[in-house]
């Protein structure tokens, strides 16, 4: 099939005819190659089932493909033609009356001088400009208000940069820069090359600095040079001092850093070396601090800025930082605004110092460690800021850590003990019991064992309550145990698992279909009683009967709960 084809606008029944608009209005204005590729495509156009293509097309018109290319991108600025793919090339012909593309006529003759020079230069690195070069270099001149003294001059730049891999689209694509920055004349564009050539051994250094990755400066580097230079006012000197901190950074790392330096108020050389080294050593001591608190840090320049600086300009040091942060994972106060908050309160006291800190410490870990035996005696108590805290209290009270323990023995079986732990030790204090020996012994008269050894009505009646709540507690995790274990037992066969698993889903399944599909109920229900029976010859066979499966509580009537299901007590409950 061959590469030309009309568009569904165009009449393909039709002779082959040229518009007399084509000959009046475009055909002058370009050279008879162009013409010819013109009209043999037109040709190709009604011939289009053949197997014909631009290899072929350039043998019959005996020149290159890349010339012919040329010519149909011509065409195509005209709106004559639609280049469709480059790869295989394609080219679509368009209705000549409604071509809206205006002739652009190119006096080829008066860049003859230009095409001898650019010639002369690009044979300097062994390249050779095309035919097709030549048209894409007068249409850029024809196009942009530029001197061709100045493209020249442009070229020149690009193919020392480049060497032999220098294209026209480099070219166009540096020569546009400097044209929106208003070089067009080529004393313009002579004062920006020069500076770029001037500040080339500069980026050298800068990349060098870097790590060397980048072995040459590209546009851009020329771009953030003048503004670390000239806008912010950093010297070569200072940029270079920033860039051996980034180590293995790169230009963007780099102008990052620099637009920080700038905000800080640091630009001098020697301010820079002092600034950056302390805020490596905080970014360090940052990651040090986030390990202890167990917080993941990818960026510590957020965390330096909001807390470390001003922690290091409070005068801790950072043996302090890192206990405190230990301390405060331990009292479940892992982050960093909580850490903010005790050294905060520590500065307001007054307590900075190595020696300070670690008094502040050793008197929170002893408060740990007490902590640590009330939670043995009266099981899991969350070791949070607001629970430690009442050992400061306690102890400001004038109770010895014994009697605080005390306390809490008399405490254990309550479901939340600290409250009571609080009316034991604030009945004491009233009565100023500061002593073991010192206890009174109440009345054993009605109370258990347990509400004897307590001084009050009050906190007999609740430890009353704690031991009835722990009895009943008891019960229902022996009976909970039990069934864990048969479950256990039967979990270990694999088809029983998958039915248990299949019987769970199953009532979803029937709830969904009740609503939804309700003709589908009686299949779903029969496929679950073959679940049952499958469920109940499992267990059969395993020696566990189905009742195993779940809690057997010692009361019928309560459950093991206590109460009975119209509220009242169940008389079940044995006292010790």
């Amino acid at each position: 099939m061959a590469f030309c084809s009309f568009s569904k606008e165009c009449d393909g029944n039709s002779y082959i005819t040229v518009e007399n608009k084509f000959i009046t209005k475009y055909m002058p204005e370009v050279d008879g190659f162009a013409v010819k590729v013109y009209l043999y495509g037109l040709y190709l156009c009604k011939n289009a089932d053949t197997d014909f293509g631009l290899k072929s097309m350039a043998e019959v018109l005996k020149t290159t493909e890349d010339k012919i290319i040329a010519a149909f991108e011509l065409w195509e600025d005209y709106d004559l033609v639609e280049i469709l793919s480059k790869e295989p090339f394609a080219v679509q012909y368009l209705p000549v009356k409604s071509a809206v593309g205006r002739p652009k006529k190119v006096r080829y003759e008066q860049y003859g001088d230009f095409n001898k020079e650019l010639q002369r230069k690009m044979q300097k690195v062994g390249k050779f400009v095309s035919a097709g070069d030549y048209l894409k270099y007068m249409h850029f001149l024809e196009e942009n208000a530029i001197q061709p003294q100045a493209l020249l001059l442009i070229a020149e730049y690009c193919i020392n940069k480049q060497g032999e891999s220098v294209s026209p689209s480099y070219i166009f694509n540096k020569a546009k820069k400097l044209l929106r920055g208003g070089a067009s004349t080529y004393e313009q564009v002579e004062r920006e090359l020069s500076n770029y050539n001037a500040h080339e051994g500069d980026l050298i250094a800068i990349l060098n600095a870097l790590g060397g990755f980048q072995r040459a400066p590209d546009e851009t580097d020329y771009s953030l040079y003048r503004k670390w230079t000239e806008t912010l006012g950093f010297t070569k000197d200072g940029i270079v001092a920033a860039a051996k901190h980034l180590k293995r950074g790169n230009m963007n790392v780099l102008d990052a850093t620099l637009e920080d330096l700038y905000e800080a108020g640091k630009t001098e050389t020697n301010e820079i070396s002092t600034y950056l080294q302390a805020r490596e050593e905080m970014a360090n001591i940052t990651f040090r601090i986030a390990r202890k608190l167990g917080v993941k840090v990818s960026n510590p320049a957020t965390y330096i800025d909001e807390y470390v600086e001003k922690w290091c300009t409070y005068g801790f040091e950072d043996s302090s930082l890192l206990d405190v942060a230990l301390y405060c994972l331990k009292t479940e106060r892992g982050n960093f605004d909580c850490m903010n908050g005790v050294l905060e309160d520590l500065f307001q006291k007054g307590v900075v110092g190595v020696d300070g800190v670690k008094e502040f410490l050793k008197e929170k870990n002893d408060e740990l460690k007490l902590f640590g035996k009330i939670q043995e005696l009266c099981g899991s108590i969350r070791k949070n800021a607001t629970n430690l805290s009442l050992i400061r209290t306690w102890r400001d009270w004038n109770f010895k850590d014994e009697m605080i323990l005390e306390a809490a023995k008399r405490s254990a079986t309550s479901a939340n003990p600290l409250p009571y732990i609080n009316k034991i030790l604030s009945d004491w204090k009233r009565q100023e019991v500061f002593d073991l020996k010192a206890i009174p012994e109440p009345d054993q008269s009605g109370k258990t064992a347990a509400a004897s050894r307590f001084v009050t009505q009050a906190v007999a009646d609740a430890n009353a309550k704690s031991d009835r709540e722990r009895y009943y507690a008891l019960l229902r995790e022996k009976a909970q145990i039990r069934a864990d274990k048969f479950v256990a037992k039967a979990n270990e066969n694999k088809r029983f698992k998958e039915v248990s698993s299949a019987l769970s889903k199953m009532e979803f399944t029937l709830a969904k279909a009740e609503v939804f599909t309700p003709e589908q109920l009686p299949k779903l229900q029969a496929e679950k009683q073959r679940l049952l029976a499958e469920h109940k010859a499992i267990l059969q066979d395993l020696g566990i009967d189905e009742s195993d499966l779940t809690p057997k509580f010692t009361c019928k009537k309560c459950s093991d709960t206590g109460y009975l299901p119209s509220g009242a007590a169940c008389a079940c409950y044995k006292k010790a």
